[in-house]
């Protein structure tokens, strides 16, 4: 048997943030100064933990990379429309007719169900989504439509509100990255390819290596490019920011101004009047028409929560005594939010010791189903490295008694090494050790984890010919 070698993580080609905090709580020279922590707060809706508030999410998700958008891949950065057009002196979304037409069903199925009568809800959406010019609007996003559609409008915006919560922000930059081929980018910026640390150095083993910091860049309108050439986000594809991307993020303030406002206006991409009838059926104009860009306001608003697992909301109840979970308006205590998680989930008790574990090791858990695993191991988060390890919990009784969490053939445990080695990580297994004594009574509170230890065994195929090579160089 030999020693399992520790593999360093595999940073990202590139980065565009820079590494905030571990956790979402201050340091202990800032709450000194503090008079009271912030305690975040979130909701149990439908057996799962929500987060409404944009500012809890940003703080969440920034420090620590805790939940994901429930709109989004990852990141909770969902917004209505990727392309931008200057309208006045705003700068708003612009979507299909065929999208405008969905949302107008959205919120006509959502007052039909409040018991509004057809004809009402009709001549109720009909005044709201009256076509706007720029100067019918004020400088404080209320015009004189507003008025004009009386309670209607305003329980359709506070019902759509109430659909959505409060999110995330809903404006994106309007952005593409260079279509140019990738090598070329490279050749003509040399320092496209140089690795670069994230952060303060204290944090990082790895800073002494890597000294350059990342250019400070708005996180907030950078989320929002999307690369063109590869049809994915350019945090994730990797491609280059070039000067003009930059300048078009600069209108990312105005964009924010605009998402606090009562109501979201979108520009909707229409046909001329004598092409109503063709675009209402196809949504795209056909050859010799030509399309115009009408200012509405948005029906039906779709505003993303952050989402937590069982495992990260409470370890940031418990462990970091950050979060606040309400059920039904009421805060959860500690032991109510372990009874409730046991019984929502199986083996939560099992899964919940494995997360705290790796949390408080500086590691990132984030849930390893599209791998086939329990968990996956980020250094730091997954915006600056790529997993390193692919984790199977297992649930162990001290004298080896007990079935396992996940029983393994020999054959499904080879087809699971093999698929986590062509995704260039590491298979771990993580042994949840119970002892004797420990009874179902202790394993009604979260005091039960300070009963047991935790093993883990990486485990790594045999190949042959690697080892003959290696024998033969010595």
């Amino acid at each position: 048997m030999t020693d399992a070698v520790f593999q360093a993580p595999k940073r990202r080609a590139r980065v565009y943030e820079a590494y905030d905090a571990p956790f979402p709580v201050p340091l202990a020279a800032e709450e000194a100064r503090l008079q009271q922590t912030l305690i975040y707060r979130a909701e149990m809706v439908n057996q799962h933990v929500i987060v409404r508030d944009p500012e809890h999410i940003q703080a969440l998700y920034g420090k620590g990379y805790f939940g994901k958008g429930i709109l989004s891949r990852s990141r909770p950065d969902h917004s209505i429309s990727h392309q931008w057009e200057k309208f006045g002196e705003r700068v708003l979304p612009v979507i299909s007719l065929i999208k405008y037409q969905k949302h107008l069903s959205w919120a006509r199925d959502v007052l039909l169900a409040q018991g509004l009568e057809e004809d009402v809800v009709n001549q109720m959406l009909q005044r709201l989504c009256q076509p706007m010019e720029p100067e019918l609007r004020e400088e404080n996003g209320h015009d004189d439509r507003r008025e004009e559609t009386g309670s209607g409008a305003g329980k359709l915006q506070d019902m759509a509100s109430e659909q959505a919560g409060t999110g995330e922000q809903q404006v994106q930059a309007l952005a593409s990255c260079s279509p140019d081929d990738q090598g070329e980018q490279d050749s003509e910026c040399p320092q496209a390819k140089r690795p670069r640390r994230q952060g303060d150095g204290r944090f990082d083993p790895l800073a002494e290596l890597y000294p350059q910091e990342p250019q400070q860049i708005d996180q907030a309108a950078l989320d929002t490019v999307r690369c063109s050439k590869h049809d994915d986000w350019l945090v994730d594809c990797g491609c280059r920011l070039e000067d003009s991307v930059l300048e078009t993020l600069t209108l990312q303030g105005d964009r924010q101004a605009e998402a606090d406002r009562g109501y979201e206006y979108v520009l909707v991409m229409e046909e001329e009047e004598e092409e109503e009838e063709n675009s209402v059926v196809k949504g795209r104009p056909g050859p010799g028409m030509t399309v115009r860009r009408v200012c509405r306001v948005n029906p039906f608003r779709l505003l993303e929560y952050l989402q937590l697992t069982l495992e990260e909301a409470f370890f940031l109840v418990y462990a970091l005594g950050c979060l606040s979970v309400y059920y039904n308006e009421e805060p959860l205590s500690v032991l109510q939010l372990w009874e409730m998680f046991r019984s929502v989930q199986p083996h939560f008790e099992t899964s919940y010791m494995a997360y705290h574990y790796f949390r408080s090791r500086g590691w990132v858990p984030k849930p390893g189903v599209k791998y086939g695993t329990d968990l996956m191991l980020y250094r730091k988060g997954p915006p600056f490295y790529h997993s390193s390890y692919s984790v199977v919990v297992e649930k162990v009784h001290q004298p080896c008694r007990g079935g396992a969490l996940r029983p393994f053939s020999w054959r499904s445990l080879a087809a699971l090494s093999r698929i986590t080695g062509n995704v260039s990580k590491d298979l771990m297994l993580c042994y949840i050790i119970y002892p004797s004594h420990l009874t179902e009574e202790h394993l009604s509170s979260p005091d039960c984890l300070c009963r047991v230890t935790v093993q883990e065994i990486i485990l790594s195929r045999w190949i042959s010919s690697r080892e003959r090579t290696e024998t033969d160089d010595i």
